[in-house]
């Protein structure tokens, strides 16, 4: 792995890395947004869901309730950016009239992550995102105000490209409606017994080829997806107060002792040690 540029602050961080023989990156999530650059590599970049099949220089975008993979098929060299960054970072910006991230927060988990090469040459987005690099490479007082600037430019821009879309994207990339339908009454029922004889009598499919149709469709499988979505509700009720006992059983955990090896699993974190985090 080589690290062409790294820069990071408390809300804001960019990388720019290159690695000979990638190797599949699993399922996870960020507590802040993400904009990543594709550069190079045969991979499928698997969000909530959907598989996106990328091109040199498309981007794309989650927000910190959408679980993605990535997944490489042969081992040609691979070569990525991202920016990942916190709502405070823009915070300042954001007005009653004109939310800077609203595209970003308020779509469709796993719908319209992608925005393609040319859109991005088009609005000259790339050539902002460079200037932010060269920001970072003397992180002065003054460069920091202009790569806000500039980052600030850049999601204006990625606004206006959403705002030209009649519903972005959905010509470009065909979803499985079974498996969109499945995944919507999963995220509804987080609190339920979920169980394949569930879904299978629910949906009318058989659930062996329910669960193989799942994993193709979305990088995995049912049980870990429910999983990663009931610790991603805990860490939301835990921040607010809630004891991890009660957590636990309101996010549909059996007992206690599972959801505490899969919230460390996961977080790296105790539920009490990421609560004093």
């Amino acid at each position: 792995m080589r690290h062409l540029l790294q820069y990071k602050s408390q809300a804001f961080t960019v990388d720019h890395t290159m690695i000979d023989s990638p190797f599949d990156i699993v399922t996870h999530i960020h507590d802040c947004y993400e904009l990543f650059l594709f550069i190079s590599g045969d991979l499928t970049y698997y969000i909530e869901g959907q598989a996106y099949k990328l091109s040199p220089y498309d981007l794309i975008m989650t927000n910190s309730r959408e679980l993605h993979r990535i997944v490489f098929h042969s081992d040609v060299v691979y070569e990525r950016k991202y920016i990942h960054f916190k709502p405070e970072y823009l915070s300042s910006f954001q007005t009653d009239d004109y939310n800077i991230v609203n595209y970003l927060e308020n779509r469709k988990l796993g719908h319209f992550n992608r925005i393609s090469a040319q859109d991005i040459r088009e609005r000259e987005i790339d050539q902002l995102w460079g200037k932010i690099e060269e920001a970072t490479v003397h992180p002065t007082a003054e460069n920091q105000i202009l790569m806000k600037i500039y980052f600030i430019q850049m999601m204006i821009r990625i606004n206006n490209i959403f705002e030209t879309y009649n519903h972005p994207l959905t010509v470009q990339h065909k979803y499985d409606e079974k498996i969109v339908r499945i995944l919507d009454f999963l995220n509804k029922n987080l609190d339920q017994k979920i169980t394949l004889d569930l879904l299978q009598h629910a949906f009318f499919v058989n659930k062996y080829y329910l669960c193989h149709s799942f994993k193709r469709s979305t990088g995995f499988t049912v049980i870990e997806y429910v999983t990663y979505k009931r610790i991603i509700w805990s860490m939301e009720l835990l921040s607010s107060g809630m004891s991890a006992l009660d957590v636990a059983h309101t996010v549909g955990f059996g007992d206690y002792s599972t959801f505490f090896k899969a919230f460390k699993n996961i977080t790296g974190y105790s539920p009490k040690q990421y609560y004093k985090h």
